[in-house]
């Protein structure tokens, strides 16, 4: 009897999942870019990140079942101890317990480029003939197939970049259909320009989060971050947005992305900060400009150090009661005195 029971105890064990490195994407997500299908949209760590899933996809029927069998295979060499090198380095890589069930909750789609803004840091600035031209793909026939097959979960998170989400012809019907599934963290960066019925939906029923990416606090240094003059209308559609959050008044956030050259001062944040809470925003993100970021990572200069500590201090002081710190800032915060000795040895090795 007893020699039976430690039989099953044993299968159990056995039979039990065991913890591993991954991450939510490499188990149950992906990343929609423009130009084929990555795991996922980081890229600011060792391996670069965006391992590719599809190559030069253009928005065609995607056959999810052989989808899922590379996904197995991908989680298989995660058991093994087995990083992509892609992955290595990765913020968001985590020992724990995974499940291993074929299902997607976590979903980026950055599929398009078109924008109601030209910013300044935007990647498109490198190539904007190419950017400007290209045409858009529909994905909403594509995702209402795997929400068919009831392969979409709730748990997750699902991300609208871009491009300017708002002005994507499915993009209503999109997260309209999301919601009904029962996706209910929906995130969408945008530009906050155009004004949309289902991020107001969304917004209410307390299952989408809506990032505006002011970066500023005046008309001067709006415009010229964002090379348009829309700083008065996205304040008051933030402001909409806002009376639309009901009990759920920590879903429409403001965004600062700390830019050095352009409002990289106290002064700037104050009056964005101010912006934000007349606005009835009660929760921002802070962040880090990417491209600067990954230049100076290892020479960033005192005040701006200061400075990202001086924007939590206030945001805090004006009871902004959720503030992210997105991960290149956090990753600035986290290492900052390993990173500030790099830079001192390096200046005085000059």
């Amino acid at each position: 009897m007893f020699e039976k029971l430690r039989n099953i105890l044993k299968q159990k064990k056995e039979s039990s999942p065991k913890k591993y490195l991954s991450c939510e994407y490499i188990q149950h997500g992906f990343n929609v870019d423009y130009e084929d299908i990555k795991m996922c949209c980081f890229n600011c760590h060792e391996g670069g990140g965006r391992q590719i899933l599809i190559d030069n996809y253009k928005g065609e029927m995607i056959d999810w079942k052989k989808f899922f069998k590379e996904k197995r295979k991908m989680r298989e060499l995660n058991k093994q101890g087995i990083t992509l090198e892609r992955c290595k380095g990765c913020f968001f890589l985590k020992e724990r317990e995974w499940d291993d069930e074929d299902y997607i909750n976590y979903m980026v789609f950055n599929h398009w480029t078109q924008c109601n803004c030209k910013c300044k840091y935007c990647f498109t600035n490198e190539q904007s003939d190419f950017f400007n031209a290209r045409k858009n793909y529909n994905m909403y026939p594509v995702i209402k197939k795997l929400a068919d097959m009831g392969k979409i979960r709730g748990g997750g998170e699902i991300g609208f970049g871009g491009g300017e989400p708002a002005l994507l012809p499915e993009f209503e019907p999109m997260v309209n259909m999301l919601l009904d599934v029962g996706c209910d963290n929906i995130r969408v960066h945008s530009s906050g320009v155009k004004y949309s019925k289902a991020i107001e939906r969304g917004l209410g029923e307390g299952k989408l989060t809506l990032v505006v990416s002011v970066d500023s606090g005046t008309p001067e240094t709006y415009e010229n971050i964002k090379r348009v003059p829309h700083f008065h209308t996205v304040w008051k559609n933030l402001a909409e947005y806002a009376s639309k959050q009901g009990e759920n008044k920590y879903k429409a956030k403001t965004k600062y992305i700390i830019y050095p050259g352009f409002n990289d001062s106290k002064e700037e944040f104050d009056k964005f900060l101010d912006l934000s809470y007349n606005a009835g925003i009660r929760s921002m993100v802070i962040d880090v400009e990417g491209g600067w970021y990954i230049q100076n990572k290892y020479k960033v200069p005192d005040y701006i150090y200061e400075l990202l500590d001086y924007t939590l201090k206030r945001a805090d002081e004006a009871s902004m009661k959720n503030v992210e710190v997105y991960d290149r800032a956090n990753d600035m915060r986290i290492h900052k005195e390993e990173y500030i000795k790099l830079r001192d040895n390096a200046n005085n090795n000059q």
